[in-house]
């Protein structure tokens, strides 16, 4: 058997219900783009989130894109982002025009230190994007939120792994002022490539309505342009497959969060529990667990883990390597350097992911964890031998 970080999985149930949908569709019954379904999707996440208003797209990273330009950022605005994130995060900032400002990150959690963060804000700070890592939404988000509502800065959530975390009963995607979720196919939820936006604010939700649809005027039937935007629709097929998912998201929740469970008791009651940590999650947070994160001892060689796992087909990665200052891009145009997040820098090379997705069962969650202790314990073992 293969053990894979990420399985998209629709039930066979949901199988029959999409193709009976895409023949409609391909009979002409049913349009293929700009249709009803995209809209039937984008109400039912936003009540699912708890948001007034949803904005359907091709990708998150238009999702994060419009967000900026729906706020208007431009040249000389500055927008914090974390390091531990994915280049799209820092990419849609420097196409907005803003210059992006790199934050650290608190090693317990993968999430953006509030502390570090405080310490970023100038007069040019439009926004503050919060990355929810791997479905895990940081304790201190609440109070994120309040700072930047005392300072005036818009937050925008990166909740592309975090669709159905939540913080004191608050989903991810309604915490701040816009929120982006990510569809891709290694996500929770997928409609193969899409995204989607949030938010509450009536004013907010028209322009970047208007600005996925080449900046025209969605309040006139007509032809008519007052913006200048870009053509980032989602299509009436992968609505439906995100109406299908929807359907299917507390059980995929359920499954992620039991495998999570199984590998935390495993580990924790191992004696390489000092040597491997999974992340602490608070009681007032539901996780999500896009990805299972362990923070490994400086002393463990990730890469030779990585090579046992293999030997029983067990996927295994880490997240984000090198950190997003760290990439080659924003080295030459940002000069940033090792050394500017070294939380994050530290982290990140000491994370590892084990597979969780929603195909897997009990058994395999066992057999999985197992094997991740047995080959910490063997380099552990080859290590003292050398000494």
């Amino acid at each position: 058997m293969n053990y894979q970080m990420a399985w998209p999985y629709f039930p066979e149930h949901e199988i029959d219900w999409l193709l009976k949908e895409f023949k409609n569709i391909l009979q002409g019954n049913a349009p293929l783009s700009m249709g009803p379904r995209v809209k039937e999707f984008e109400d039912i996440f936003a009540n699912y989130v708890g948001a007034e208003y949803a904005v359907g797209t091709n990708s998150c990273t238009a999702a994060l894109e419009i967000a900026l330009r729906s706020i208007g950022v431009q040249d000389g605005d500055e927008v914090i982002i974390p390091v531990e994130t994915f280049i799209a995060t820092g990419s849609a900032v420097v196409s907005e025009g803003a210059t992006p400002v790199f934050c650290d990150i608190d090693p317990k959690t993968f999430c953006i230190s509030l502390k570090e963060l405080k310490k970023q804000v100038t007069k040019k700070t439009k926004a503050v994007i919060i990355v929810h890592m791997a479905g895990m939404i940081s304790p201190d988000a609440l109070k994120i939120k309040a700072f930047c509502q005392q300072e005036n800065i818009i937050l925008i959530e990166d909740a592309a792994h975090a669709i159905g975390a939540s913080i004191q009963g608050i989903r991810a995607g309604n915490i701040g002022d816009i929120s982006c979720f990510s569809f891709y196919p290694t996500k929770i939820l997928t409609t193969a490539e899409g995204g989607m936006l949030l938010c509450s604010d009536k004013e907010l939700y028209e322009k970047a309505n208007s600005l996925r649809n080449r900046g025209r005027d969605m309040s006139t039937q007509g032809e008519v342009y007052s913006r200048l935007g870009t053509n980032n629709r989602m299509t009436e097929f992968a609505a439906l497959l995100g109406i299908s998912q929807l359907k299917c998201l507390n059980d995929f929740l359920r499954t992620r969060r039991t495998i999570a469970s199984i590998y935390n008791e495993k580990i924790q009651a191992s004696n390489i529990s000092h040597l491997a940590q999974p992340i602490i999650v608070p009681e007032e947070i539901n996780h999500a667990y896009w990805r299972y994160l362990i923070t490994l001892d400086p002393s463990i060689d990730r890469e030779l883990i990585k090579e046992e796992l293999d030997k029983d087909n067990i996927a295994s990665d880490w997240a984000y390597y090198p950190a997003l200052h760290l990439q080659p891009y924003f080295i030459q145009q940002y000069k940033t350097y090792k050394g500017l997040c070294p939380a994050a820098e530290d982290s990140l090379d000491r994370n590892f992911c084990l597979p969780i997705n929603p195909t897997m069962q009990q058994n395999d969650a066992v057999f999985v964890v197992e094997r991740f202790i047995k080959a910490i314990q063997k380099q552990q073992l080859t290590t003292l031998c050398v000494k």
